[in-house]
């Protein structure tokens, strides 16, 4: 993407000079992002250049983003977090395209906040979890058909899984016949993608619920005062979807002892307390509004992710790494054995530590 904004652009945010009014947000990894001062506003706007590569209907987007801003504007008073407001630009427009085709929109930029850049204490784990699980309750205000998949089959365990048959047959040959162990185990594991066709095949007991699709405390602001979450981030993949998602998101993101780029093998572990505060916190949201078997099924939420993350990324490797961004030439081989290795781990404790039996071949 261009870091360069469009003079139109500027004209329509009567910004006169780029240098001047707007900052540059490093550390983007879909959308670039600025911080801008404008006289259209009393406050601080957040610009973004909207990656239409992967969101390939932007206007999907805005679309999205403005329903749930309505749903929590509505619904404020008895919400512990805030979403920023969609906010439109001089021409009342909420996208503008510039001449190259490019989509940007502004949103509010929210205040005395912070992100965590350590890793997270127990606390903050189920405080992080709490909070995804209240926006979960209110998303249940949302007609579920008013939202656009903005991502398809995004969390569709079965359409990954058949991803990555293809990727074995039309691949690359030579990675895939250096993965023979890894696609014995994932091949071993298909019973996982027979239970998420159960869920699909069960509405009463599984309904579709909107979910945030990325639950990461990336995705997060914290209130610099109390340490209590303070707004909710990045919308775009909130859409329809089924109960472990979230939950499942999380637990691959924050329940491991290391991140998904670690490569020694024998360190990667759960968490046992990690595991309960992330557990604890989502449910002490969501469990009285979740149906008997979603409780009942709580547990299968990360055993899911892990396991479908795994596919994407072995499937990526062998499509030559065509989708993940890549800093050298084996890291999707190497995420890939990373999250085999953390399904392991899950798998043993919860074997051990909550007595649940894996439907393995």
């Amino acid at each position: 993407m261009n870091a360069t904004i469009p003079i139109p652009l500027l004209n329509c945010l009567q910004v006169k000079k780029q240098e001047e009014s707007c900052q540059l947000i490093p550390g983007g990894l879909i959308n670039q992002t600025w911080l801008c001062k404008t006289p259209l506003y009393p406050f601080p706007v957040v610009l973004q250049q909207i990656n239409t590569h992967i969101f390939k209907k932007p206007l999907e987007l805005i679309h999205n983003h403005r329903i749930i801003y309505e749903t929590w504007l509505n619904q404020q008073k008895t919400l512990t977090f805030k979403i920023a407001a969609p906010l439109p630009f001089s021409n009342s427009d909420y996208l503008y395209h510039d001449q190259l085709g490019q989509a940007w929109r502004i949103q509010e930029f929210i205040e005395h906040v912070g992100s965590i850049t350590k890793t997270p204490t127990s606390a903050q784990l189920y405080e992080v979890a709490r909070c995804f699980g209240e926006f979960g309750n209110m998303a249940q205000l949302i007609n579920k058909h008013s939202l656009y998949p903005t991502l398809e089959n995004f969390h569709n365990l079965r359409h990954r899984y058949q991803q990555f048959q293809t990727a074995i047959t039309t691949g690359n040959k030579v990675r895939i016949h250096e993965a023979a162990e890894l696609i014995k185990q994932l091949t071993h594991r298909v019973n996982y993608v027979k239970q998420f066709d159960a869920i699909v095949d069960s509405p009463v007991h599984f309904p579709l619920r909107v979910r945030h699709h990325d639950a990461k405390t990336a995705n997060l602001l914290f209130s610099t005062s109390t340490n209590r979450v303070a707004a909710i981030l990045d919308l775009d993949t909130t859409m329809p979807g089924y109960y472990f998602s979230d939950l499942g998101d999380m637990i691959r993101s924050m329940a491991g002892k290391t991140n998904e780029d670690h490569t020694t093998w024998e360190d990667i572990a759960i968490d046992a307390d990690a595991y309960a505060a992330l557990l604890d916190g989502y449910q002490s949201s969501m469990e009285k509004y979740a149906t008997a078997k979603e409780n009942a099924w709580i547990h299968w939420s990360g055993i899911w992710i892990i396991y479908m993350q795994c596919l994407r990324f072995i499937t990526d490797y062998f499509m030559n790494d065509c989708y993940y961004k890549t800093a050298y030439a084996r890291q999707n081989w190497d995420r890939a054995w990373n999250q085999y290795y953390l399904l392991k781990a899950l798998e043993e404790h919860l074997q051990q530590k909550i007595s649940l039996t894996l439907p393995l071949n």
